[in-house]
Protein backbone atom coordinates (compact mmCIF):
# COMPACT_ATOMS: atom_id res chain seq x y z
CA UNK A 1 0.00 0.00 0.00
CA UNK A 2 1.31 3.51 -0.84
CA UNK A 3 0.45 6.83 0.84
CA UNK A 4 0.78 10.60 -0.42
CA UNK A 5 1.00 13.47 1.55
CA UNK A 6 1.13 17.26 0.13
CA UNK A 7 3.06 19.88 1.64
CA UNK A 8 2.67 23.71 1.56
CA UNK A 9 6.20 24.46 1.70
CA UNK A 10 10.11 22.69 0.49
CA UNK A 11 13.17 24.52 2.22
CA UNK A 12 16.84 22.97 1.67
CA UNK A 13 18.98 23.07 4.68
CA UNK A 14 22.80 23.21 5.82
CA UNK A 15 24.02 19.02 5.10
CA UNK A 16 25.47 19.15 8.79
CA UNK A 17 22.45 19.52 10.96
CA UNK A 18 18.73 20.07 10.28
CA UNK A 19 18.15 23.86 11.75
CA UNK A 20 15.37 26.08 11.38
CA UNK A 21 15.27 29.87 12.00
CA UNK A 22 12.82 30.78 14.65
CA UNK A 23 11.47 33.66 16.29
CA UNK A 24 10.02 33.65 19.81
CA UNK A 25 7.80 36.73 20.52
CA UNK A 26 6.07 37.33 24.49
CA UNK A 27 4.34 40.67 24.22
CA UNK A 28 6.55 43.14 22.13
CA UNK A 29 9.46 41.43 22.69
CA UNK A 30 11.44 39.29 20.45
CA UNK A 31 14.37 36.94 20.19
CA UNK A 32 15.71 35.30 16.86
CA UNK A 33 17.72 32.56 16.85
CA UNK A 34 17.91 28.94 15.12
CA UNK A 35 17.28 25.88 16.56
CA UNK A 36 18.03 21.97 15.52
CA UNK A 37 15.29 20.04 14.68
CA UNK A 38 15.10 17.17 17.26
CA UNK A 39 12.04 14.47 16.81
CA UNK A 40 13.85 12.51 20.32
CA UNK A 41 13.13 15.83 22.07
CA UNK A 42 9.45 15.76 23.81
CA UNK A 43 9.46 19.65 24.31
CA UNK A 44 10.93 22.68 23.02
CA UNK A 45 13.93 23.99 24.92
CA UNK A 46 15.92 27.08 24.63
CA UNK A 47 18.97 29.00 25.78
CA UNK A 48 18.31 30.86 28.78
CA UNK A 49 19.51 34.18 27.26
CA UNK A 50 16.51 33.81 24.37
CA UNK A 51 13.88 34.13 27.34
CA UNK A 52 15.66 36.74 28.47
CA UNK A 53 16.05 38.43 25.26
CA UNK A 54 11.89 38.69 25.87
CA UNK A 55 12.28 39.67 29.26
CA UNK A 56 10.95 36.55 31.15
CA UNK A 57 11.40 35.45 34.71
CA UNK A 58 12.68 32.18 33.78
CA UNK A 59 12.24 30.52 37.07
CA UNK A 60 8.99 32.21 37.39
CA UNK A 61 7.78 28.99 35.03
CA UNK A 62 6.52 25.43 34.87
CA UNK A 63 9.38 23.50 36.14
CA UNK A 64 10.37 20.67 34.26
CA UNK A 65 13.21 18.55 34.79
CA UNK A 66 14.85 17.28 31.32
CA UNK A 67 17.07 14.32 30.94
CA UNK A 68 19.03 13.69 28.10
CA UNK A 69 21.38 11.12 26.82
CA UNK A 70 24.36 12.88 28.98
CA UNK A 71 22.71 15.16 31.00
CA UNK A 72 19.76 15.86 33.20
CA UNK A 73 19.06 19.60 33.85
CA UNK A 74 16.10 22.18 35.12
CA UNK A 75 14.04 23.96 32.35
CA UNK A 76 11.25 26.02 33.39
CA UNK A 77 7.98 26.38 30.95
CA UNK A 78 6.38 29.94 29.24
CA UNK A 79 3.75 30.33 26.94
CA UNK A 80 4.71 32.44 24.36
CA UNK A 81 4.42 32.58 20.46
CA UNK A 82 6.85 30.63 18.40
CA UNK A 83 7.26 31.30 14.76
CA UNK A 84 8.95 29.50 12.55
CA UNK A 85 9.18 29.15 8.30
CA UNK A 86 5.90 31.37 8.29
CA UNK A 87 4.01 29.38 10.71
CA UNK A 88 3.21 30.95 14.00
CA UNK A 89 2.02 28.92 16.74
CA UNK A 90 1.34 29.84 20.52
CA UNK A 91 2.71 27.29 22.78
CA UNK A 92 4.58 26.33 25.97
CA UNK A 93 8.63 25.97 25.53
CA UNK A 94 11.08 25.62 28.22
CA UNK A 95 14.07 28.15 28.92
CA UNK A 96 17.00 25.83 30.57
CA UNK A 97 17.92 27.02 33.66
CA UNK A 98 21.34 26.63 33.64
CA UNK A 99 23.04 29.34 31.37
CA UNK A 100 25.72 27.08 30.07
CA UNK A 101 23.08 25.25 27.94
CA UNK A 102 23.88 26.47 24.68
CA UNK A 103 21.55 24.12 22.16
CA UNK A 104 17.84 25.08 20.95
CA UNK A 105 15.66 22.58 20.33
CA UNK A 106 12.51 22.31 18.20
CA UNK A 107 10.90 18.94 19.57
CA UNK A 108 7.60 16.97 19.53
CA UNK A 109 5.41 19.45 21.74
CA UNK A 110 5.27 22.56 20.84
CA UNK A 111 6.72 22.39 17.07
CA UNK A 112 6.38 18.82 15.85
CA UNK A 113 3.10 18.18 16.84
CA UNK A 114 2.21 21.33 15.20
CA UNK A 115 3.15 20.51 11.86
CA UNK A 116 3.21 18.39 9.30
CA UNK A 117 7.28 17.36 8.42
CA UNK A 118 8.81 15.33 5.58
CA UNK A 119 12.69 15.02 5.01
CA UNK A 120 14.73 13.26 2.00
CA UNK A 121 18.35 13.62 4.03
CA UNK A 122 20.32 12.44 1.08
CA UNK A 123 18.93 15.43 -0.38
CA UNK A 124 18.96 17.89 2.41
CA UNK A 125 15.09 18.86 2.06
CA UNK A 126 12.50 19.59 4.34
CA UNK A 127 8.84 19.83 3.63
CA UNK A 128 6.51 21.23 5.99
CA UNK A 129 3.21 22.56 6.44
CA UNK A 130 0.71 23.32 8.95
CA UNK A 131 -0.71 20.32 11.07
CA UNK A 132 -4.25 21.27 9.47
CA UNK A 133 -3.65 21.97 6.19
Amino acid sequence: MTHQLTFASLYNYPTDAILLPITLRHGERIARADAYVDTGSTFCVFKRELGEALDLKIEAGDPLRLTTVTVTFDSYGHMLTLETLGYSFDVTVYFAANENFKRNVLGRRGWLDQVRLGLIEYESKRYLSRYEN
